[in-house]
């Protein structure tokens, strides 16, 4: 199998699949991707056999579409070579929301633990605040009972 018939089978697999523009981006990404490993002296049959089946590869990103509207895949066209060693994979592109909280580094924690303790201490003032009217207010209902229990007998 060669470049143009990876490539044809992985846009047949996305037609009706996929949103164009996202079935466009992955095709393109694969396209730019054996170009620059061709280009920094692999053999093209290498870089195809290491990517492996291309109806697999589009199963599988049909599979984890998430069907959300269609984002800005411009900053996947193009990798030049600095994907150079033969046993990285090709990137794969991160779903935006992964890149606001990553509970994986320690900021992404950081951020959580700080959330936790605002939230903390604004239920404590809140509580400190509301408390001590609550209190007068049963003292004042404690004394009218008892001034009503007083009155009746």
């Amino acid at each position: 199998m060669d470049r143009k018939e990876f490539l044809d089978i992985l846009r047949g697999q996305f037609a009706g699949n996929m949103q164009e523009g996202k079935a466009a981006a992955h095709v393109r990404y694969y396209e730019d991707y054996i170009q620059s490993q061709v280009r920094g002296g692999r053999p093209e049959r290498e870089v195809l056999e290491e990517l492996g089946d291309p109806r697999l590869i589009a199963k599988t990103l049909i599979d984890t579409d998430d069907g959300s509207a269609q984002e800005d895949y411009g900053e996947y066209s193009s990798y030049g070579s600095s994907y150079g060693s033969k046993m990285d994979p090709p990137p794969q592109p991160e779903k935006k929301w992964k890149k606001v909280l990553d509970l994986s580094t320690w900021h992404g924690k950081a951020i959580v633990i700080v959330a936790a303790a605002v939230a903390i201490i604004l239920l404590v003032l809140l509580i400190g605040a509301v408390l001590p009217f609550f209190i007068i207010l049963a003292i004042i209902l404690y004394f009218l009972s008892w001034l009503k229990k007083r009155n009746n007998q």
